[in-house]
C-alpha cells in the first residue's frame, strides 16, 4: 500500500461526517436490519449476503449519478443501456429493485 501512497487516515472521534460513505452504508444497512427477522445466525449470513448484492448492483446511489457502486467501479460514466433486467426481491420484501444486466 505505501507504493501506492496509500495511508491510514482516522476520522476524529465523534465526526461521522469525515466518513461519509460508510456512514451511509452502516445506516442503510442498520435500518434494513432493523425490519428483518432474522433467528439463525445463517439467517443473518443469508441477509448480509443479499444486502450487499443489493447495495452494490441494484440500488442506484444519487450520489453516483444513478449508478450502483459496481457500475461505478467497472469504469461507467452514465448508465448504460442493458440488455435484460431481473426484479429483486429479498429479506421479505425490504430489499426491492431491477438488478439489469449489461
Amino acid at each position: 500500500m505505501l507504493l501506492l501512497g496509500v495511508r491510514h487516515r482516522p476520522t476524529e472521534i465523534g465526526c461521522p461526517l469525515q466518513n461519509g460513505r460508510v456512514e451511509r452504508l452502516f445506516g442503510t444497512l442498520k435500518a434494513k436490519l432493523r425490519s428483518a427477522e432474522i433467528d439463525r445466525g445463517h439467517q443473518l449470513a443469508l441477509a448480509l449476503r443479499q444486502f450487499r448484492f443489493w447495495y452494490n448492483h441494484v440500488r442506484p446511489h444519487q450520489n453516483l449519478g444513478t449508478l450502483t457502486p459496481a457500475e461505478h467501479w467497472a469504469g461507467l460514466r452514465c448508465p448504460a443501456r442493458f440488455e435484460r433486467e431481473y426484479w429483486f426481491d429479498a429479506s421479505e420484501g425490504l430489499l426491492q429493485g431491477y438488478y439489469l444486466q449489461r
